[in-house]
């Protein structure tokens, strides 16, 4: 068999940089990870490190003997992956996927309170923290690759800090599908009725 050498300007576009989009599913993508007929959700993540993923990294055991400088044997632990998203918005549609189940709430105000009027509605949530499952669909900068996650497993804080920052969704989540040979991937998108 002859040797071969893969040299790096062959892997010059095998780059994934940058985000266009970031689209949410209900409880992952299904097997198959065919979302032609599926509710996605577009989540607007903060420009500045509002979108993190990390399968994670190993740890390391080292076992020495004495007279030697190397490990005499060493084992690994693998790591713990993170999932974070940062999500400046309070649309009720991203709060629901995001596990905030909320109630129709009206608030009179009193005359001179607010320049707007005297009454404010919206929705309401309990301070409550519950997992869900989310499927990820993140387009590149220039749409032309997609990395997904078929399924995470999240938890979400509301933060407003007072800031120059608007009140955020975060989501802090996990890979739940990790043994899965799809966890996730990158893709090339093929255009239009070449796919």
């Amino acid at each position: 068999m002859a040797a071969t050498v893969t040299k790096k300007i062959s892997m010059q576009g095998d780059v994934f940089e940058g985000i266009s989009s970031v689209f949410a599913l209900a409880n992952g993508l299904p097997d198959g990870l065919d979302v032609s007929d599926s509710t996605l959700q577009e989540f607007p993540v903060s420009d500045d490190s509002g979108f993190n993923f990390d399968t994670g990294q190993p740890s390391i055991e080292h076992f020495k003997v004495k007279g030697l400088n190397t490990d005499w044997v060493n084992t690994f632990t693998p790591g713990d992956g993170e999932i974070t998203l940062e999500i400046p918005c309070n649309n009720t549609g991203i709060l629901e996927l995001c596990g905030f189940n909320g109630t129709a709430a009206s608030v009179t105000l009193p005359s001179g309170l607010a320049a707007g009027g005297t009454s404010a509605t919206g929705k309401s949530y309990p301070v409550t923290q519950k997992a869900v499952y989310l499927g990820l669909l993140i387009l590149n900068d220039t749409e032309d690759k997609l990395l997904f996650i078929k399924k995470g497993k999240f938890m979400a804080q509301i933060i407003f800090d007072g800031s120059n920052k608007p009140l955020c969704v975060v989501l802090t989540g996990t890979i739940a599908a990790g043994a899965a040979t799809d966890a996730f991937g990158i893709c090339e998108i093929a255009a239009a009725g070449n796919g």
